[in-house]
């Protein structure tokens, strides 16, 4: 299961986005240097330096992991295509609801305020519920990231508990915030609710959800 089904997407800025496996030779050509940058890597809870084989391995174990589904981020420009990045589904339980937990990294900060974080989610957010039927995405963000935090609460993650200094980096302790974001479709926000009442922060996630998958319908192309 490690890659998903291909999708092409534009952006809110016209880029042309594809959403598509890679190779291991791709991944060491484009995340070795990506990861060698400390404004790259520190929001991802591990500051080291990735090496051709320490990326070879990964990529070993990824295509492996039954409980993962990755895409690489390639953003076509005159009939050319440039790796940038990944996002992924990751941790796929099956029981007692279907869930997954979600990350995204783009390592070609060239790319960073153009819209394609955003993008990416809402068109893995569309994927996971509307073609996997999952019924919630979880995710977190290290304080400070206000950019990641805010990509992902148009998505309509919402906010759910934080864990007090999880990590450090420039020279302090950081608070990591816990998000979760719920398919807004009747069976499953019913089946994850249940008896009790949804929060007003939840129902009002709920309709950036479901604006979402709107989006979904005439921006993502499945291959």
């Amino acid at each position: 299961m490690a890659f998903g089904s291909i999708m092409k997407l534009t952006t809110d800025n016209k880029l042309s986005i594809e959403m598509a496996p890679f190779t291991r030779e791709e991944v060491i050509a484009t995340f070795v240097p990506g990861f060698a940058q400390m404004s790259v890597t520190k929001y991802l809870g591990n500051a080291s330096v990735q090496t051709a084989e320490t990326e070879s391995e990964w990529y070993d174990a990824m295509i492996k992991d039954t409980s993962r589904v990755v895409w690489g981020i390639w953003v076509i420009e005159n009939d050319s295509r440039t790796l940038i990045g990944s996002t992924s589904l990751m941790d796929i339980e099956l029981e007692p609801l279907k869930q997954a937990t979600t990350g995204i990294t783009i390592v070609d900060k060239n790319y960073w305020g153009k819209g394609i974080a955003g993008a990416c989610h809402r068109a893995r957010t569309w994927y996971a519920f509307e073609q996997m039927a999952i019924v919630r995405l979880k995710s977190a963000v290290y304080e400070g990231n206000e950019a990641s935090r805010r990509a992902i609460e148009k998505v309509g993650y919402t906010s759910v508990y934080t864990e007090r200094n999880d990590i450090f980096f420039d020279g302090r302790l950081h608070h990591k915030e816990c998000f979760e974001c719920l398919n807004p479709t009747s069976w499953a926000w019913n089946r994850w609710w249940r008896d009790d009442r949804p929060t007003r922060k939840s129902v009002e996630a709920r309709e950036l959800t479901r604006e979402v998958l709107k989006w979904a319908e005439t921006h993502v192309e499945l291959a």
